[in-house]
């Protein structure tokens, strides 16, 4: 069974560790999800997240280290 590993409204990040997991090994799905969101004039608009899936939950604690280590050297 697939699990969320994490979800993004900047695509090019969701593209950057989509292709970091891949080449680690990790098979990964992209789903690209519409959120709605509030402005600041109150009016409501329709964004785009991708939600990056990991396929074999037996990686899941592996993959998400490799995300945190990912994620904190772009901070």
């Amino acid at each position: 069974m697939a699990s969320k590993i994490y979800t993004t409204r900047d695509e090019l990040l969701g593209s950057y560790l989509r292709n970091l997991l891949e080449s680690a090994g990790y098979s990964v799905l992209t789903q690209h999800t519409r959120t709605e969101s509030s402005t600041e004039s109150g009016l409501n608009s329709l964004d785009w997240c991708s939600e990056l899936w990991l396929i074999r939950d037996s990686e899941l604690a592996n993959a998400r280290e490799l995300l945190q280590e990912a994620l904190a050297d772009s901070a």
